[in-house]
């Protein structure tokens, strides 16, 4: 772009203030899009940690229910129950991290550089991203559902809160199969 394009030859002061006002925003945009790499390694990093901590997280809460499961035992259903829901809330925790760490490297991919992902997993754009993101949704309450009905003894309520999430996941699956059309 030269500096013509900038301040036309009409001699009107106005006109000259509008494009110095579009160069400065010119300016602003150029810059913003040079340190994008920054702001996007910022989200990386962040959502990084946030999949490491889980990951920690998920493999001490299993080391303790092991622990838990070994000091405890006895021979009784419900505290089986009860750590059958723990457990699966543990995988929960996991499956959770695993898509925190996909969404850190396909930020990554997307914007910074190629990440070093499995063959398997295909991240072309900010589409692909919110689908595995809405796919974890479901699983999570697929999961918190599982996890309910081994632990609860009222029939209305496990009734109820099944109907809640069948709507969501109803909801979610909608959204998904119409955006894939």
């Amino acid at each position: 772009m030269n500096p013509d394009d900038l301040n036309p030859p009409d001699g009107k002061e106005g006109a000259q203030n509008t494009c110095q006002e579009k160069g400065g925003v010119h300016s602003f945009v150029q810059s913003l899009a040079v340190t994008s790499n920054w702001l996007f390694s910022l989200a990386v990093i962040g959502i990084g940690i946030i999949a490491v901590v889980l990951f920690a997280y998920g493999f001490l809460l299993s080391l303790y229910a092991v622990y838990i499961a070994i000091t405890d035992f006895t021979v009784d259903v419900h505290l089986v129950k009860e750590y059958l829901s723990a457990s699966i809330q543990i995988i929960d925790i996991f499956l959770i991290a695993t898509v925190f760490y996909l969404m850190s490297m396909g930020l990554y991919e997307l914007f910074i550089a190629k990440a070093p992902l499995p063959g398997w997993v295909e991240i072309r754009d900010l589409d692909d991203l919110k689908t595995k993101l809405l796919g974890l949704t479901v699983i999570a309450l697929a999961v918190i559902f599982l996890g309910t009905a081994f632990t609860t003894t009222s029939t209305t309520s496990i009734l109820e809160f099944g109907a809640a999430v069948a709507v969501m996941i109803v909801a979610v699956s909608a959204y998904l199969w119409v955006k894939h059309d």
